[in-house]
C-alpha cells in the first residue's frame, strides 16, 4: 500500500472456481484502508461473469466507504468483452498500472 493505493496483480484465469478469492482479497484490502484499489489484469488470460461479479462487489464496497476501484492492463480480447458488458462506464479501465495509479 502506497498512500492508500493498492495494486492487486491477478494472473491466469478468474472463473467460478476462484472468483471468490479475488472478491475476498479485494474486500480485505478495502477494509484495511485502501483508498484506490487497482486490479492489474495484465497477466489475466480468461475471466467469466464470476470474475466480473467480483469486480462489481469490490466496486460497490469501495464506493460505500469513499474509495475507488479501477482496472488496468486487460488484453484487447478481454477488454472488448468488458466494454460490451458496459462495466467500463462504471469501473474505469486503464492501459497500465502506472496510468491507473495517476488517474
Amino acid at each position: 500500500m502506497d498512500g492508500g493505493r493498492v495494486v492487486l496483480a491477478v494472473m491466469g484465469a478468474v472463473d467460478w472456481a476462484n472468483a471468490g478469492a479475488l472478491r475476498a482479497t479485494a474486500l480485505e484490502e478495502i477494509a484495511a484502508g485502501a483508498r484506490k484499489l487497482v486490479l492489474d489484469f495484465s497477466f489475466l488470460s480468461f475471466w467469466d461473469s464470476s470474475g466480473m461479479g467480483a469486480v462489481a462487489s469490490a466496486y460497490r464496497r469501495a464506493t460505500d466507504v469513499g474509495a475507488s476501484v479501477v482496472l488496468a492492463g486487460l488484453s484487447p480480447m478481454l477488454e472488448k468483452t468488458y466494454r460490451l458488458t458496459g462495466m467500463d462506464t462504471v469501473v474505469p479501465l486503464h492501459r497500465d498500472v502506472c496510468t491507473a495509479l495517476t488517474a
